[in-house]
């Protein structure tokens, strides 16, 4: 077995982990909005809407895009839970944010101030909100704080090696981070001063959501920055063509 083949193909599995997380979250808006017009269904205030937007041709299932709503949740949710940060704080952010978007596939929305869960968040008092809103704003959190504390796990080995491109993307993730943030904090905003009337929150959402998508095709592209400077302050990473058989040879 050639070791360099295995550790190109656990960085390009990390790699497409990270491109398919980002994918799956750019497609969701557009996925919910384009199977419910398909199902002759308007678009909603927001995309939690969607969760319970009934299908207007009399078919057999009420709630068709429900299934495309939580599937790609959990796609998400089990991606991020299972990939591995680049230090043990990350990684359990990562992993709490990925359950956390399961919540919102688990959790449905509130309908008319009313959920099937009205009871857990009644005994501590905060029964006026609801655990679907509750896990989107903590994912969205969570993910906000990944990207702003712990970008420098791997963005410090470009502070020397490549300042230009360390202050890009620094930049780059600061803005995305706060996007993020802001996104939410104009759909809460909007979902009390406009009670849902509009589609304004989906937009909102989206674009919260279209951020987060765009913070994982940085980090491939600052990877493989701190890969090309790491390779060339470590030429011995670098390692000939060897294969498991040649070490076992000397041991």
């Amino acid at each position: 077995m050639d070791l360099n083949h295995v550790d190109n193909a656990i960085v390009e599995n990390y790699r497409k982990l990270r491109t398919r997380i980002g994918i799956i979250a750019l497609a969701f808006p557009v996925v919910l909005v384009a199977v419910g017009y398909c199902w002759q269904i308007h678009i909603q205030p927001t995309l939690s809407n969607y969760y319970f937007a009934k299908d207007t041709a009399g078919r057999v299932d009420l709630y068709p895009v429900r299934l495309w709503f939580c599937g790609m949740l959990f796609v998400v949710g089990v991606f991020l839970y299972k990939y591995r940060g680049f230090s043990q704080n990350e990684d359990r952010w990562l992993s709490v944010a990925g359950l956390f978007a399961l919540g919102v596939a688990v959790f449905p929305m509130s309908v008319d101030g009313k959920n099937e869960y009205d009871f857990v968040l009644a005994w501590i008092g905060l029964s006026q909100l609801s655990l679907h809103g509750i896990c989107a704003l903590l994912a969205f959190g969570c993910i906000a704080v990944v990207i702003v504390r712990y970008r420098d796990s791997t963005l410090a080995e470009l502070a020397e090696a490549n300042p230009p491109a360390y202050r890009r993307f620094k930049l780059i993730y600061s803005i995305i981070a706060a996007y993020m943030v802001l996104s939410i904090l104009i759909s809460i905003a909007l979902h009390y001063l406009n009670h849902g009337q509009d589609f304004y929150i989906l937009a909102a959402e989206a674009s919260g959501i279209w951020a987060f998508a765009a913070y994982w095709f940085v980090k491939n592209s600052e990877l493989t920055e701190v890969g090309k400077a790491l390779k060339a302050r470590h030429p011995q990473m670098q390692m000939p063509h060897r294969t498991v058989a040649d070490f076992a040879d000397k041991l």
